[in-house]
């Protein structure tokens, strides 16, 4: 079954929900990062704010509905306005109206914004071969300026999705796990630095509390 009227030279591969969704995990570490508890934990305590940044970082993609329900082509309208600063700007202001995740207006729409922007900065390392190339797609960041920009590294190969064999072929099976595991790797990284931030605070936080334990056991005569 071939995307009706999918441009072959429009259908070139994207990253898959996989990357971004690790993109938008690592925005909620930034939440986390200053609570007092364990990952787990407020992975639990958390989850609708978790699922808002992971959900906003592939939101982007919504252009591939829009041009099923416009011109029955998933690709018609992909890579447009929705893969713009402009685009993460609006977002980030219109979900920060609604629901402040991090306390103060601006500070929630920065979260939104950086969530949005993660996919952005993805498709902008997609393209059509690994390493220092120039073969990137490119994005249209300063839409409606019509302009694609790209950068040099491609980090990401993407999946193919001309069509649903191809969708579901082997060779973007193999693609979907170079993107776990380079992204679980960066997430374990971040990981590690999340738990040592986490650790220092609390040693800090031990150093402050120590002095006056010591204090309130010694009081003046």
């Amino acid at each position: 079954m071939r995307l009706r009227g999918c441009n072959p030279n429009a259908c070139y591969p994207v990253a898959s929900p996989i990357a971004h969704s690790f993109a938008g995990f690592w925005t909620f570490l930034l939440i986390t990062a200053r609570l007092k508890v364990r990952l787990i934990t407020a992975c639990r305590q958390y989850l609708p704010q978790l699922v808002l940044l992971v959900l906003l970082a592939n939101l982007p993609d919504i252009d591939f509905l829009f041009g099923l329900a416009t011109d029955a082509n998933a690709n018609a309208l992909h890579r447009g306005f929705t893969h713009s600063l402009a685009a993460a700007f609006f977002v980030a202001l219109a979900v920060a109206c609604v629901w402040r995740i991090a306390g103060s207006f601006w500070r929630s729409a920065t979260l939104y914004f950086l969530a949005y922007g993660s996919h952005l900065l993805i498709d902008l390392c997609t393209g059509k071969k690994l390493g220092w190339n120039f073969t990137g797609y490119g994005v249209p960041l300063f839409w409606p300026w019509t302009e694609k920009f790209r950068s040099p590294l491609v980090l990401i190969v993407g999946v193919k999705h001309k069509d649903l064999p191809t969708l579901f072929s082997m060779e973007n099976v193999q693609l979907c796990l170079y993107e776990l595991l380079t992204f679980g790797a960066v997430t374990a990284a971040l990981l590690a630095l999340w738990l040592r931030h986490q650790k220092n605070r609390a040693m800090s936080h031990d150093r402050e509390t120590e002095p006056r334990a010591v204090c309130n056991s010694n009081p003046i005569q």
